[in-house]
């Protein structure tokens, strides 16, 4: 393949072209060496939208992005939750390594504020990690949620109690509770030879 059209494939997040000409680039680590290990870039897709879909909420999803939610506000970087369900509990979180001074909760008013709320803050730059709970959402408002991680360069996280047939989410991910922790399963990822599922201690 000749270098100019390697280099269009490989920095074109719209385009899937299979693990031959996937990105060499390193994602953000997740702290979990198994499922590093099973995501093509080796960690969270940087300028990408991940999908986590979960049947209940407080069965370790948190957990399972708080290693790279950690090391983002070590390096500086800002962490953002949006209209979360739950009150985040400072001394849990600076136990897992959150720089509290780098975390930024924010409750919009209305619910309908959350996905420009979102888009908004994933186009900053210094902005490494947003987590939302936005609820149900159209296809075009996950499409721009997505176009606009990979305008910031950060990764977006939406949860979802609610399973889609399909997404403009870059990642998906399929959560249930474990026998010692959680397991995973990877719906939809660039590069990926199917669902894969992997089951994790979490921190």
């Amino acid at each position: 393949m000749k270098e100019p059209l390697k280099k269009l494939l490989n920095n074109n997040q719209l385009i899937w072209c299979g693990e031959r000409c996937a990105p060499t680039r390193r994602g953000l680590p997740t702290g979990y060496a198994a499922l590093d290990a099973i995501l093509p870039e080796a960690g969270w897709l940087r300028g990408a939208l991940i999908e986590v879909i979960s049947p209940q909420w407080g069965i370790g999803e948190i957990e399972l992005f708080l290693p790279a939610m950690a090391a983002a506000t070590q390096a500086n970087k800002q962490l953002v939750w949006i209209a979360t369900p739950y009150t985040p509990y400072p001394p849990a979180l600076v136990s897992g390594g959150i720089s509290l001074r780098h975390l930024l909760v924010l409750r919009p008013p209305r619910h309908q504020d959350i996905p420009w709320a979102m888009e908004t803050v994933l186009r900053q730059r210094r902005c490494a990690m947003v987590l939302a709970w936005p609820g149900r959402l159209i296809s075009k408002t996950v499409r721009r949620l997505q176009l606009a991680a990979e305008a910031g360069g950060g990764v977006g996280v939406l949860f979802h109690s609610e399973h889609r047939d399909s997404s403009f989410a870059a990642t998906r991910l399929l959560l249930k509770p474990g026998k010692s922790g959680l397991q995973v399963t990877i719906l939809k990822s660039r590069a990926t030879r199917g669902r894969q599922t992997v089951a994790l201690t979490l921190h």
